[in-house]
């Protein structure tokens, strides 16, 4: 099974808005890895890539979808702090089963970062 590589120009401006996301949201390292498909505590250094060193297009496609959850977040938020704690607050949202949206984002699945992303967009304000 072939694996998709990202677009050489998109990984750089990746990597500094997903760094700047975690500082915000003050993500740990482990958290870090557990987003990006990891399973180890440097995300940065051991990035997903493959024979060549090229990073992964499934892990641009998870920095994407955190990019739109925290872009969501800080449409539906009136501050800056309310929406970057968003995520480590209790939420009792059916998806969330009383667990903060954490917990959701860490899985490491895919899957759940875009459910999440598509249930912030349905939550946003109407822009008509």
């Amino acid at each position: 099974m072939s694996m998709l590589l990202a677009d050489p120009k998109l990984v750089g401006p990746a990597l500094r808005a997903f760094a700047q996301i975690a500082k915000a949201w003050s993500l740990t390292d482990a958290e870090q890895s557990a987003i990006l498909g990891c399973s180890v505590e440097d995300p940065m250094a051991v990035l997903p890539v493959d024979t060549d060193g090229e990073l992964l297009s499934d892990t641009l496609t998870r920095i994407g979808c955190l990019l739109g959850i925290y872009r969501s977040l800080h449409t539906i938020f009136p501050s800056q702090q309310q929406a970057d704690r968003w995520i480590h607050r209790p939420n009792s949202a059916a998806l969330f089963k009383g667990d903060p949206a954490i917990v959701l984002i860490c899985s490491g699945r895919l899957e759940d970062l875009l459910l999440l992303r598509d249930y912030l967009n349905g939550q946003g304000v109407d822009d008509s």
